[in-house]
């Protein structure tokens, strides 16, 4: 679950919908002006290689949104919750994760580095295991059911975690998914409107991706605040 055969030591230019074929607006595309490459490392994940000491990173778990896919690597949210914070953030992200690998791959961290700080960016609640689109409908009652079986794996965990969700995940309106979520006792996890596109023209651009920084940002600095109070 950390690693990703595949992707170990790749070097491209293009990746997924990240492309001029694949593109959702390709007069965007075309205009897009910064230069953007995906070198993934060792273990094939889209980050610098691992330090040795992974006692105080943050951990970044998610689908291509936490990638960074049509972004510049110095633009992800990781890299800027890494500055905002001054700690090393480690992203795991993979692309066209499903919720189901994603709550296994938090389970296969915790249990390796028993982590201070993990910050899970939840994918599309209609994937299962690790498709980019499952060919059953199992419908919205199932994939919350689904859904809430891998978010409360995190409740046995002993880590700071903050829940995030993807734009669009099951409901256009976040306002909505917020409230629908609560209604089914799910509880502290933040949408995000997207307010610009990388060169996809799909996934976060640079604006969105400090919204997301500074929020996540402000929720690890109140988990140190509380932490140098504990005795």
């Amino acid at each position: 679950m950390l690693k990703i055969q595949n992707k170990i030591g790749v070097h491209q230019k293009t990746s997924g919908i990240d492309s001029y074929k694949w593109c959702r607006n390709k007069n965007y595309y075309k205009n897009y002006e910064k230069e953007i490459s995906y070198l993934y490392n060792s273990k094939g994940f889209r980050d610098k290689e691992w330090p040795k000491d992974l006692s105080k990173v943050i951990w970044c778990v998610g689908d291509s949104f936490t990638v960074g896919i049509g972004q510049p690597f110095d633009e992800t949210w990781p890299q800027l919750l890494q500055k905002a914070t001054g700690k090393r953030c480690i992203n795991v992200a993979e692309d066209g994760c499903s919720n189901d690998v994603i709550a296994k791959r938090i389970k296969k961290i915790h249990k390796l580095y028993k982590p201070k700080s993990i910050v899970v960016m939840w994918s599309y609640l209609h994937r299962r295991q690790n498709k980019h689109y499952d060919k059953t409908d199992f419908g919205l009652k199932e994939d919350l059911k689904n859904f809430k079986k891998n978010y409360n794996v995190t409740k046995s965990l002993n880590s700071n975690f903050i829940h995030l969700l993807i734009p669009n995940a099951f409901i256009q309106d976040v306002k909505k998914q917020e409230y629908f979520f609560k209604k089914n006792k799910i509880k502290n996890i933040h949408g995000f409107k997207q307010i610009d596109y990388g060169r996809d023209y799909h996934h976060f651009g640079l604006k969105t991706s400090k919204k997301i920084c500074a929020y996540v940002a402000k929720k690890i600095k109140d988990f140190d605040k509380r932490s140098k109070y504990v005795i």
